[in-house]
């Protein structure tokens, strides 16, 4: 009993720096008004664009798609947005029966959209929410940098699945600008989590495992990919769009790539490829972690406290995206390192007995 208390001691400095961090970072808010608000509570007689089946009250707004499939979109233009840097966009989402259309973005979303000069829509993260399915009332916000060439921007409710009601109210965008105060507190939490590491580097005998490179690596590789800014990302995904479009306009595209010449469709793959690094990254660790411990013969009792903090470790990775600029944790990213924790855990059990039974069919052959 006591063993396993000192066990469970030791983990707590971790688990209470990473309560600190969540609840520091949940409340906290990085950014600050930089202006008035650019839109507030619209109202239809506010749109500047609208198709479809809708109606408003006291800026609540009721989107519905009837059998018929009209989709509908309403528009609310910003004409000073073109005057800040960054622009936060809040509003609290309700669906009821939303079935999604082709493509998985074809649902109830709430979007900012820029344009140039010759009112082309500038292509880029331009997406708050999409939602599909019954849902009560969600917030939802996100912050989105201006681009330098557009014009104008537009705040954009529309529900473009087959059937269904969408419903928007408290609809809101405001410039904003990142604290001063956001580097202090990024410096001093960068620092406890490096130290952080630095104890348990020690304390979890990492550097006496016997795959210890393997799995610092990966475990680097999960850091890396937990810190990186979200510009770099999207910097990445705007030059391979571009090779697309380069390659549509020449007719040199294949047919996956004309479809993906649809900006939300290439954003889908781009989700879809953080969501597989997410699930690769912590079953390779997993597997990894267990191996080494089979090799070092450590107690059938080891196999449990290794998930307990492989499980830790996920959690903390996911706190640690507070102190990037542009990115923050997710419950769901969560739910796939423990997805790939459990595959990692399986395939490690199915490559041991595939061994075990290997050795034994040597032995009896032997």
């Amino acid at each position: 009993m006591n063993t396993w208390m000192n066990k469970l001691m030791m983990r707590v400095p971790a688990i209470v720096l990473l309560l600190v961090t969540l609840l520091f970072w949940g409340f906290y808010d990085r950014y600050e008004a930089a202006g008035e608000a650019l839109l507030q509570s619209p109202s239809l007689a506010d749109a500047t664009r609208m198709r479809g089946t809708c109606s408003e009250t006291n800026g609540h707004f009721i989107l519905t798609v009837p059998e018929s499939g009209e989709t509908v979109s309403i528009n609310f233009r910003m004409p000073r947005a073109m005057d800040y840097d960054l622009i936060r966009v809040r509003a609290r989402i309700k669906v009821d029966g939303v079935v999604c259309g082709k493509y998985p973005w074809s649902c109830a979303r709430l979007l900012l959209t820029q344009y140039d000069e010759n009112g082309r829509w500038i292509s880029g993260e331009h997406g708050v929410v999409a939602e599909q399915g019954t849902r009560d009332w969600e917030t939802h916000e996100d912050v989105f940098e201006v681009e330098p060439d557009a014009a104008h921007a537009d705040i954009v409710i529309q529900h473009i699945g087959r059937s269904g009601v969408a419903e928007y109210d408290r609809i809101i965008a405001e410039p904003v600008r990142l604290r001063r105060s956001f580097f202090f507190w990024q410096i001093i939490f960068c620092g406890l989590w490096v130290s952080m590491a630095g104890l348990y580097f020690r304390r979890c005998r990492l550097d006496r495992r016997k795959l210890r490179i393997l799995i610092l690596l990966n475990v680097l590789a999960i850091l890396a990919g937990t810190m990186m800014p979200g510009v770099w990302i999207s910097d990445a995904s705007e030059k391979v769009k571009g090779s697309i479009a380069r390659k549509v306009e020449t007719g040199q595209a294949s047919k996956l790539e004309q479809e993906l010449s649809r900006i939300d469709q290439f954003n889908e793959v781009v989700g879809g490829a953080h969501v597989t690094g997410h699930f690769t990254l912590f079953a390779s660790l997993c597997f990894l972690v267990y191996w080494s411990a089979a090799l070092e013969r450590q107690h059938a009792s080891y196999y449990f406290k290794v998930a307990v903090d492989i499980l830790i470790f996920a959690a903390i990775t996911e706190s640690l995206q507070h102190l990037t600029l542009d990115r923050t944790a997710g419950v769901f990213d969560w739910k796939m390192d423990i997805y790939g924790l459990v595959t990692g855990f399986g395939l490690f059990l199915a490559t041991r007995l595939v061994v075990e039974i290997g050795r034994s069919v040597r032995r009896i052959g032997g």
